[in-house]
């Protein structure tokens, strides 16, 4: 699940693409990505052992991408752009059903920062498009689309599935699953820039798990009244049911291929 930018902001960011300054870019989306590692980092010391081990983990799936994008390894635009469009949807979804506040506003703006420096198709050829890897794999351009896709939305799940396992919480199975659908999420990342169907399947393991113990609706029927206001419903939608959607979108690429192989004889397989 990638969501459209508003016409302007994606007019800018395919001006920005035909326009150049690659490595402007580059160095614009690594300090971007560089203070969310160390914003959550700062969270994990003050906001309380129970947010500690969340903060600790997105900060690491962010230290990640910088590492990438600043060594231009071929999946580092997706996987920072997924979790800059994880980082869009959670602020546009936190500004609706908590209303308006300027922090959200900046968090979703640094991210919607990350976005734009990292579009186009001159920053595509300095990472995805790299031609050692390709060759490497035998990939054409259809297979490095469909694997670009699969990529963004599994890193986008990772906040949101990070939020389910290791936010606050009461239910200690709740929490095992949740632990559970992180790992397999980050095995299948890891699978799939190997080109591993195992990827895949891990991935969609973890979407099973999320849909299964994850309460994916409960956001919907969830009181907004009370001393928190929206924050429970809230909590809800940017953790567990967030999470399935990206899931699920990762793995629809591979949806048909799956069917295909799964139709086949085993004779045959």
């Amino acid at each position: 699940m990638q969501p459209r930018l508003p016409p302007v902001l994606g007019s800018l960011g395919s001006r920005l693409g035909e326009i150049g300054f690659e490595r402007t870019r580059r160095a614009l989306a690594a300090l971007g990505l560089s203070l969310f590692v160390s914003l959550y980092l700062l969270l994990a010391v003050v906001a309380g052992p129970e947010l500690a081990p969340a903060c600790v983990a997105l900060a690491a799936c962010y230290g990640v991408a910088f590492l990438g994008v600043v060594a231009e390894w071929f999946w580092a635009r997706w996987f920072a752009s997924g979790l800059a469009w994880s980082g869009l949807m959670i602020a546009g979804a936190s500004l609706v059903m908590m209303g308006w506040s300027p922090v959200l506003a900046v968090f979703g703006g640094m991210h919607g920062l990350v976005v734009l420096t990292l579009m186009g198709k001159k920053m595509a050829a300095r990472y995805d498009l790299q031609e050692a890897w390709r060759q490497r794999y035998r990939m054409d351009e259809f297979g490095v689309a469909r694997l670009q896709k699969t990529v963004t939305r599994a890193a986008a799940s990772l906040p949101s599935l990070i939020f389910y396992a290791l936010g606050p919480r009461e239910d200690g199975m709740t929490m095992v699953a949740g632990v559970a659908a992180v790992l397999l999420a980050v095995a299948g990342l890891r699978g799939l820039v190997h080109l591993r169907t195992w990827g895949v399947m891990a991935l969609g393991a973890a979407a099973a798990v999320v849909a299964a113990t994850g309460n994916v609706t409960a956001f919907a029927f969830t009181s907004t009244h009370g001393d928190f206001g929206a924050f429970p419903s809230w909590m809800q939608f940017v953790g567990s049911t967030l999470a399935l959607m990206f899931l699920a979108a990762a793995v629809l690429p591979f949806a048909g291929a799956v069917a295909r192989f799964l139709r086949r004889p085993l004779s045959s397989r």
